[in-house]
C-alpha cells in the first residue's frame, strides 16, 4: 500500500514540477508584446466558441459511446481512468485543431513558433515516458490498458496539432 501511495506522490509532485518547469518560460515569453494576456479579435473568439461547443458535442457523443459500450460488453480491456481522460484529450483535440485550422487558436500578439517548440518538447518528453511504460511492460497488464498509455496518448495528440499547425501554416503562405 505504501509503495502506491509512495508512487502516486511521486507522480503528482513530478507532474506540478514539469508543468512549472515548461510553463513559466512559456508564460513569460510567448506573446510578442511580453503581456500574459492574449488578445483575440471578435472573430476569433466566436470561432473559439464554436470550438467549444463541437468539442463538447465531441466528448458528450464518444462518453456515450463509451457507455452504451460498457454496458454491452460488461468491461473494455482498457481502464476506465484511461479511457476518460483519453476522451478528454479528444475533446481537446476537437478544439486544438478546429481553432487551428480557422485561425481562432493562436491569440494575435503570440509566438507561434516558440509554442509549436513547447508542443515538440512536451510529445518528446512524453514519448519517451510512454516508450519507457511500454518496454517496462506497465502500459498492458493482464490483456488491460493501463492508465500509463496517457503519456503516448498525449505525444501524438501534441505531434497531430504541430502537424496541423505546420498544415495551416502552409496553406496560409499558398493563399498570400
Amino acid at each position: 500500500m505504501s509503495d502506491n501511495l509512495s508512487y502516486g506522490l511521486g507522480f503528482i509532485f513530478g507532474v506540478i514540477i514539469f508543468t512549472a518547469i515548461i510553463m513559466i518560460p512559456m508564460l513569460i515569453g510567448i506573446t510578442k508584446d511580453k503581456k500574459l494576456k492574449r488578445k483575440y479579435d471578435e472573430r476569433q473568439e466566436l470561432i473559439r466558441g464554436r470550438g467549444f461547443k463541437y468539442a463538447f458535442y465531441t466528448m458528450v457523443t464518444i462518453s456515450m459511446l463509451y457507455a452504451i459500450t460498457l454496458i454491452g460488453l460488461g468491461e473494455l480491456p482498457i481502464e476506465e481512468s484511461a479511457a476518460i481522460v483519453i476522451i478528454v484529450i479528444m475533446g481537446i483535440g476537437v478544439y486544438a485543431w478546429y481553432t487551428i485550422l480557422n485561425d481562432g487558436y493562436f491569440a494575435l500578439n503570440e509566438r507561434v513558433p516558440q509554442t509549436v517548440i513547447t508542443f515538440i518538447i512536451i510529445a518528446i518528453a512524453n514519448f519517451m515516458i510512454g516508450i519507457s511504460a511500454w518496454l517496462d511492460g506497465g502500459m498492458v497488464k493482464n490483456g488491460v490498458i493501463t492508465f500509463e498509455c496517457l503519456n503516448l496518448v498525449c505525444a501524438i495528440f501534441l505531434l497531430i496539432t504541430v502537424l496541423v499547425i505546420l498544415i495551416k501554416q502552409h496553406k496560409d503562405k499558398k493563399e498570400a
